[in-house]
């Protein structure tokens, strides 16, 4: 049992890179949500892969797991999230659902799904991924913790690094120039030298009384077509961001860039009815109602907001076709 643990150790810490290669000592533990494990097959390690029993670690992990013999696939399902893995296939079939609608978001594995001496075995790392599982490593107490992020709706922001569990416990309200950096991390960062060919513009007048950091973030976001100059000439970004600048941004960053007259309209939005009423259509909102519009919005209803836009399908292309993706498959794609 002993060899058994350490071989799981191993596994994980080529799977998370978090638990430290080599363990002194015999007492070492691992846990699945508090749950010590104990589980008689094996852990293999197929290039640079760790492949684990699915019923050994799923069942601790309380899902539903499914055994198709002549088609030779196993699928996992919990909650509104379903895997399903193929035998010796290197694509994983994976869905959830968000507002009634199945979301489908197949991943490429490095390592197929095997069978061997009748135990299944997937690879761990694309479970974890998948169901945001977080793996720690407790070197005092030499234990490995396998469990769930806490923030369940809010998972997805988290596991992308656009919050943490730290923010959710910070002040009620959040000011502009947080909103504004979290929003930044959406999008990949310009080099340097792209900053470069815009601090000289006349453009930006109004940022020159403002630290280096702050300028970098407000050029980058009206790059990116989420902030107006006037908006920048306008903006305090040391007070609390209101319920009409949350939707304005959230109406830009899933608008449709296909077509550039649409596109410029959604931008140039400026009466409060015509925000609401859009993010109204796009399910943002409960109601057009704008009495709230000059009000600060909460920090949790900010990140709900952000976990709802991050799941809208909207349109992108030009001369060489137009397709529908969403900010969660642009992210998708950068951590597969």
């Amino acid at each position: 049992m002993k060899k058994k643990i350490i071989s799981l150790l191993s596994a994980l810490a080529l799977t998370a890179q978090i638990v430290p290669c080599a363990l002194a000592g015999n007492d070492v533990k691992v846990y699945v949500n508090d749950t010590e494990m104990i589980t008689d097959a094996p852990i293999i390690i197929e290039n640079d892969r760790t492949l684990v029993p699915v019923r050994a670690i799923l069942e601790y992990l309380d899902y539903n797991v499914d055994w198709d013999g002549d088609a030779q696939k196993v699928t996992i399902a919990k909650d509104e999230t379903t895997l399903t893995f193929t035998i010796g296939n290197s694509v994983m079939e994976c869905s959830t659902i968000y507002q009634g609608n199945p979301i489908p978001l197949p991943k490429i594995l490095e390592t197929a799904p095997k069978l061997i001496n009748d135990t299944t075995y997937i690879p761990l790392s694309d479970v974890t991924t998948a169901f945001e599982l977080n793996i720690t490593w407790d070197a005092d107490n030499k234990e490995v913790h396998i469990d769930k992020y806490e923030k369940g709706y809010l998972t997805p922001l988290i596991k992308f690094g656009i919050i943490s569990n730290d923010d959710l416990n910070k002040s009620e309200y959040i000011t502009t120039q947080e909103a504004l950096n979290t929003i930044q991390k959406f999008y990949t960062m310009p080099s340097e030298s792209y900053f470069n060919r815009w601090y000289s513009s006349d453009k930006f007048e109004s940022l020159n009384n403002i630290d280096y950091s702050s300028k970098k973030l407000l050029i980058h976001l009206h790059s990116r077509n989420l902030l107006t100059l006037d908006d920048i000439a306008e903006l305090k970004l040391e007070d609390n961001l209101t319920n009409l600048q949350a939707l304005t941004y959230a109406i830009r960053m899933t608008g449709s860039t296909y077509d550039c007259s649409s596109q410029i309209k959604e931008i140039r939005l400026s009466e409060p009815s015509d925000i609401y009423s859009t993010a109204y259509e796009r399910n943002f909102i409960d109601t057009e109602d704008t009495a709230n519009a000059q009000s600060p919005i909460s920090r949790v209803d900010f990140y709900e907001l952000l976990n709802k836009i991050l799941f809208f399908n909207y349109s992108r292309g030009g001369g060489a076709g137009i397709y529908t993706t969403s900010l969660y498959k642009t992210l998708q794609k950068q951590i597969s």
